[in-house]
């Protein structure tokens, strides 16, 4: 089993970005996220795995993310501001338990 590590990555600049943030997203080998957030990240973002999608396919994304996992790879869903009030922590959970 890998890893799944939920990170906000704050308004959206890199220079807002919290260095613990930053760190785990270049640390992943899997990226998971909606496609806009994925975008705004893309440079430190590049040479890794990325699956993005749409909005309204929080479900799909936390799912590819589990499964990225569970194939043993280091992965983190990335959402906007804090990942555990407007982000995907709560459904990844949720997809687990």
């Amino acid at each position: 089993m890998g890893k799944i590590s939920v990170v906000g990555i704050g308004p959206g600049s890199l220079d807002d970005m919290t260095y613990r943030a930053r760190r785990v997203i270049e640390e992943a080998s899997v990226v998971v996220g909606y496609k806009r957030y994925v975008d705004l990240i893309a440079e430190i973002v590049e040479g890794k795995k990325v699956l993005d999608t749409g909005m309204t396919q929080e479900i799909d994304r936390c799912r590819a993310a589990i499964q990225e996992a569970m194939d043993g790879e280091n992965v983190v869903v990335i959402s906007s501001g804090d990942a555990g009030i407007y982000g995907m922590a709560g459904l990844v959970l949720e997809l687990l338990v």
